[in-house]
């Protein structure tokens, strides 16, 4: 089955034990729950670690004012269109001293400035499908206080989420380069 915004939801209401929505905009009170909460739960699922398939890069121009103090230069953070929005910063090329302050990067460092960021992922296609499973996993936590009144299942709905984000993130990080692993002398020593 194709990953899509209703599937996604579907499963988180699956884990809810909730009926199932045909579309987000049937009008039931789940789809008009998973139509408002999607969008932020799959931000904060995406801002929790660097997901192989929300990595964007991007060289930026200085911005022409520059800092009022503490910085010689500012940038603008990527804000789109999609999927080019910033939702995390996660590194600066040149292993210069920087500071995100509301949408800007602060640095010392001459443009063109190269970061390494989590964009946000507009077409849920493209989602790995434990990313899929995660963001599912944190609909279910916002959803289920207006869905069910059963302390039982919003805690359940919590841990499933820690356990599917270790899950996804022991994967996702798998998947990384041969630069990305390191081999210690112990395991070096086991041949």
């Amino acid at each position: 089955m194709a990953i899509s915004t209703v599937s996604i939801c579907n499963r988180a209401l699956d884990l809810l034990g909730a009926d199932p929505i045909i579309s987000l905009e049937d009008g039931s009170k789940a789809a008009n729950l998973c139509q408002r909460n999607f969008e932020p739960s799959a931000d904060s699922v995406l801002r929790l670690y660097p997901w192989n398939a929300a990595l964007r890069r991007a060289r930026l121009p200085a911005l022409n004012e520059a800092p009022g103090w503490g910085y010689l230069y500012q940038y603008q953070l990527p804000q789109g269109p999609e999927p080019a929005f910033c939702l995390r910063l996660l590194e600066v090329d040149n292993g210069t001293d920087y500071r995100v302050e509301g949408r800007r990067i602060l640095a010392d460092y001459a443009a063109p400035l190269d970061i390494l960021y989590i964009g946000r992922i507009v077409d849920v296609a493209s989602y790995d499908s434990l990313l899929a499973e995660a963001v599912a996993a944190k609909l279910a936590v916002h959803l289920a206080g207006n869905l069910t009144e059963s302390g039982s299942r919003i805690e359940a709905a919590r841990d499933y989420l820690r356990t599917v984000l270790a899950e996804a993130k022991a994967v996702d990080a798998q998947e990384g380069g041969a630069s990305d692993l390191v081999i210690d002398a112990w395991l070096a020593a086991r041949g």
